[in-house]
């Protein structure tokens, strides 16, 4: 009963998180996530690494586009080498033991996991409008749509997001507010545009046929490569869905959490921790999706790949050459001696 009272002073998900009475008994099911988190830092960082490497010799992609990819990769990366690492060490029963280092710990996470998941999801709902834009602007599309523009709109999305994560640390309510109106904007945004991209697409096939979206425009005609953009649209798509399915389990518990009357349970926690993982697994999981759906993207990061392995082998040739001069030179200096 004391331990109970002891738990309603908590007032802040974090000090919740980093109780020892929550997690006296599931020390091995955090190690177990901790490691989990370890291994996907690496998936993300090497997936989204090559990719980024294999995005500059695409060359069929608009630079806008383009410029949009790589913000989405980059928030993945971010997550494989900063997120992950912290999410695993706040995760350790060891750290957990001393509750200041927990605590300071899981607000740094916080803190850049909340804004780096706040810029994907916006990121992912700009593509999405990218590709309807792509579509109905038609040769008014690359005057309207810039670069500059684009990284006008990126830079928008990171200050937003910093700003409002930072925020958040002082008006909780705001952070629940602010999670539920960009996701459920997001989600109708991308809705609809994927929805008026599908109308669009079958009605210009019909009228142009399967190779050519549109055409036909005052004094000069303009075509746009139907299998290209379908790829792309498609890739998107599943981006979406993948993000969805990994940010929804982690989303229902939170507002298990956030709703809670007393102390919540320990296997809660456990699935809390878990259901983040599975948040942070959409890190590893879009170069992938890039790599099946985008063949122009496949080819760019096979690439990469093998150059990287090339460079690597070749690094690996000259410190063996310098070890064996070196083994070398000392045996002829024994010798001489």
């Amino acid at each position: 009963m004391a331990n109970y009272s002891k738990d309603e002073n908590l007032k802040t998900m974090t000090d919740f998180l980093c109780s020892s009475e929550l997690t006296d008994g599931i020390h091995s099911e955090l190690r177990w996530a901790a490691a989990l988190n370890i291994f996907l830092s690496f998936t993300a960082f090497i997936g989204n690494a090559i990719f980024l490497a294999a995005l500059n010799k695409v060359s069929t992609l608009h630079p806008p586009s383009k410029l949009l990819f790589r913000t989405l990769a980059t928030t993945d990366l971010c997550v494989g080498i900063i997120s992950q690492p912290l999410t695993a060490v706040a995760l350790m029963p060891e750290v957990k033991k001393n509750v200041h280092v927990c605590r300071h710990t899981s607000i740094v996470r916080f803190l850049i996991s909340y804004a780096l998941c706040m810029v994907s999801l916006l990121t992912s709902t700009a593509i999405n409008v990218d590709r309807l834009f792509a579509l109905s602007l038609r040769i008014r599309y690359k005057q309207l749509v810039t670069l500059k523009r684009t990284y006008v709109i990126v830079a928008i999305f990171w200050v937003i997001s910093i700003a409002f994560t930072v925020l958040s640390l002082f008006i909780n309510s705001i952070r629940a507010v602010y999670w539920g109106v960009v996701l459920a904007s997001c989600l109708t945004i991308s809705a609809f545009s994927y929805g008026k991209i599908v109308f669009v697409l079958r009605q210009s096939q019909h009228q142009f046929g399967p190779r050519a979206l549109w055409q036909r425009q005052p004094n000069q005609t303009v075509q746009l490569n139907a299998t290209l953009y379908r790829k792309t649209v498609y890739t998107i798509l599943w981006v979406q869905m993948a993000l969805i399915i990994c940010y929804l389990p982690y989303t229902i518990i939170t507002l298990l959490l956030s709703n809670r009357t007393g102390r919540p349970s320990a296997w809660l926690l456990v699935a809390w921790r878990y259901a983040g993982t599975l948040l942070y697994f959409n890190s590893s999981l879009n170069p992938v999706l890039y790599c099946w759906k985008m063949r122009a993207v496949k080819n760019a990061m096979n690439e990469t790949f093998q150059q990287t392995f090339c460079w690597l082998g070749h690094i690996r040739g000259k410190l063996n050459n310098v070890f064996v001069v070196n083994g070398e030179q000392q045996t002829t200096a024994s010798s001489s001696s």
